[in-house]
């Protein structure tokens, strides 16, 4: 015998997540006691399928406009779709087939079944920060609501996001998380904030925004290395200005001077130390010259002066600036070497002159 079997009703919906969705068919059992004994899917005494009876169970993602995807061909009454994009429509169907007489139904009615959006937790707002434009953080935002705790919860490596708005140089981000509650001078376990971030990485507007919002200039990392610090190592002068400039508005000026001169690290270095080392241009040497570093600095541990050093690095103009300003052109290297040795050395002929013709400079 062939023909048809009654049309299963609609497959039901039991449990959805953001990756899966379970279904159920118990109606196909009820509807197979009500057929004749040699049509049924299932045998009445042991409850299991005879040989051959299945169900196939049909999906299809409706926002893709899919076709109809096999899922499962089997006799059980119910089934776990897994691995499913979250927040997404899909559509399943099912069709019956007896063993005993090789019918099958017609599909069932269509169940449309959506997955939930997934979970919002530290990695969903990464993830919004590193995609392009700020459409999506901006719906991420108004979604978590002002100051949610998220906008504080560190990435694997300890970063906030606000630091890493601060490292991808977008202003609007880093607009829209302060906006939405992220706290300026949170730090991490290192001592960093994202004021320091956007100052290591020359990112200005960041720096002057987050100082508007008032962020800690004084704040130091484990190492005791400061903001100033920081925004010499971008070598970015537009960057290093808007750091003096905030630190010209101190009214403290015995802070403002220790903050100028800022001894860091192992080897102690002050900014403008830290700056002839990173070779940087004459304009960020005199605008630190200008607003009261001491020519005077030095490597604690070696005692190399911050002149020796510029004279070793080649640094004419530096070299030049720091003389002006009253560094010692006499002092000894720690090898017993004077400047006209160390500038002989690089085999620059006009730094060698130029220490060369230095009134006060040790000529042996």
């Amino acid at each position: 015998m062939t023909g048809r079997l009654e049309r299963p009703a609609v497959p039901v919906l039991v449990n959805a997540t953001h990756h899966s969705i379970e279904l159920e068919w118990e109606h196909v059992l009820k509807q197979d006691k009500q057929r004749p004994e040699n049509r049924r899917l299932f045998d009445e005494e042991s409850g299991l399928a005879h040989s051959g009876s299945l169900i196939y169970l049909h999906q299809r993602d409706k926002k893709a406009a899919s076709i109809w995807e096999s899922i499962y061909t089997g006799s059980a009454l119910g089934f776990k779709i897994e691995n499913l994009k979250p927040n997404n429509q899909y559509e399943y169907r099912i069709q019956c087939k007896s063993g005993l007489t090789g019918e099958r139904s017609e599909w069932s009615p269509i169940l449309l079944a959506p997955t939930i959006p997934e979970p919002m937790n530290g990695e969903t707002v990464f993830k919004a920060i590193q995609l392009p434009g700020k459409d999506q953080l901006e719906k991420l935002l108004t979604i978590l609501g002002h100051g949610n705790h998220l906008l504080e919860h560190p990435d694997k490596d300890g970063n906030l996001p606000l630091m890493h708005a601060c490292a991808k140089h977008d202003i609007a981000k880093v607009e829209l998380l302060v906006k939405a509650g992220a706290k300026v001078n949170s730090s991490i376990s290192s001592g960093k904030t994202a004021l320091m971030v956007a100052a290591s990485a020359g990112f200005t507007k960041a720096c002057a925004f987050l100082l508007e919002n008032d962020a800690n200039l004084y704040a130091v990392d484990e190492n005791g290395t400061t903001i100033l610090h920081r925004s010499i190592d971008s070598k970015n002068l537009e960057t290093i200005t808007v750091i003096i400039n905030k630190l010209n508005s101190e009214k403290n000026e015995a802070l403002k001077e220790s903050e100028m001169n800022k001894e860091v690290g192992q080897h102690k270095w002050t900014p403008l130390y830290r700056a002839i080392i990173h070779d940087c241009n004459k304009e960020i040497i005199e605008l630190l010259l200008k607003n009261g570093a001491s020519p005077e600095c030095e490597d604690k541990t070696t005692n190399t002066t911050g002149l020796q050093m510029a004279v070793i690095r080649g640094n004419l103009l530096t070299t030049e600036l720091l003389i002006e300003k009253g560094a010692n052109p006499k002092a000894l290297s720690k090898t017993g070497k004077t400047l006209q040795q160390l500038a002989s050395s690089t085999n620059k002929p006009d730094l060698m002159n130029y220490v060369d013709s230095l009134p006060g400079a040790t000529k042996t």
